[in-house]
């Protein structure tokens, strides 16, 4: 007899509760990244520390991807569309979005907005289908308005390097939503309970979302933080020279958020955290950061 593998996962998508609000995070798959242009101001000496204290892979970061849908009562609201079956630059490991909310028991037609925290594509590319059209057909799609100018500026499609077919890309994904596009500024207030709160620096218009019920609160950070571990110990430094569109400013909106959830009791989300990506942010004796994880259980109570 021959045991074949099965070569797979769970469905991957977890609820938990923020006050009256369910939350439903999504794992939308994984980039396989290289240290490559990582963290491009950190000590060797303190990268391989922590790698050796965390165990960490000393030749990778696996960055998950965590999409969440929050029902309100009377709204489903999708925060960021994952990467989508339309390209695969960053790696064959991701797309299951619309798989993991079907099997959480959501139609993606359920879906009233889409707020992205920023558009790149492992967070803009699942708004379509393989065919082009919207997979979310009855969402209103909210963006800010820097962010809106900086990814869908069709003269950056002529560029040579990565914003070339990061903007072509965009574009695609967006297009049948602009007659549903709302535009907004950090700071906002987008529906009851919902504020947003500017992280710009990987993007130039990136927002985080906080979420707040019966004294609860939770924050949607997108790419503020990337790495639960290096960017907790160390919000000084930049995730990428290329990618980030100001790294320092980057580096400062990452300081920021963490001190913010830290004084207010914000629960925190990071979408390339290990899934589910939630968690708690704490202030150790030096000023750093810890992210305790939110354990993976199959209660709700």
């Amino acid at each position: 007899m021959t045991a074949n593998r099965l070569d797979s996962q769970n469905s991957g998508w977890y609820r938990f509760r923020i006050g009256d609000l369910e939350c439903t995070s999504l794992w939308d798959g994984y980039i396989h990244h290289s240290y490559e242009g990582i963290f491009p101001n950190a000590p060797a000496a303190e990268m391989a520390r922590l790698q050796a204290a965390y165990r960490l892979p000393s030749d990778h970061i696996p960055m998950d991807l965590n999409p969440v849908v929050v029902n309100t009562g009377d709204r489903l609201i999708l925060i960021d569309a994952g990467m989508g079956q339309t390209s695969q630059m960053f790696g064959p490991y991701m797309g299951r979005l619309t798989e993991t909310m079907r099997a959480a028991g959501i139609e993606p037609e359920q879906i009233d907005a889409v707020l992205m925290t920023h558009l790149h594509p492992d967070h803009s590319f699942g708004l379509i289908r393989p065919d082009g059209s919207a997979a979310f057909p009855n969402a209103e799609l909210y963006c800010t308005e820097t962010d809106w100018a900086e990814w869908t500026d069709a003269a950056m499609v002529a560029r040579s390097d990565f914003r070339g077919p990061w903007t072509e890309g965009t574009l695609a994904a967006v297009a049948p939503y602009r007659a549903r596009l709302r535009l907004f500024q950090p700071g906002d207030t987008l529906f009851p309970g919902v504020t947003t709160f500017s992280v710009a620096g990987h993007a130039a218009g990136m927002c985080a979302y906080i979420f707040e019920s019966q004294g609860e609160k939770v924050v949607f950070t997108g790419d503020v933080c990337h790495h639960q571990i290096y960017d907790l110990y160390h919000p000084e430094w930049f995730f990428h020279m290329d990618y980030d569109t100001d790294p320092e400013q980057g580096a400062r909106a990452k300081a920021a958020i963490l001190a913010k959830v830290v004084k207010e009791g914000i629960r925190f989300h990071g979408y390339h955290f290990p899934f589910p990506g939630l968690g708690d942010v704490v202030r150790a004796e030096d000023g750093t950061y810890r992210f305790h994880a939110q354990a993976f259980n199959p209660r709700m109570g």
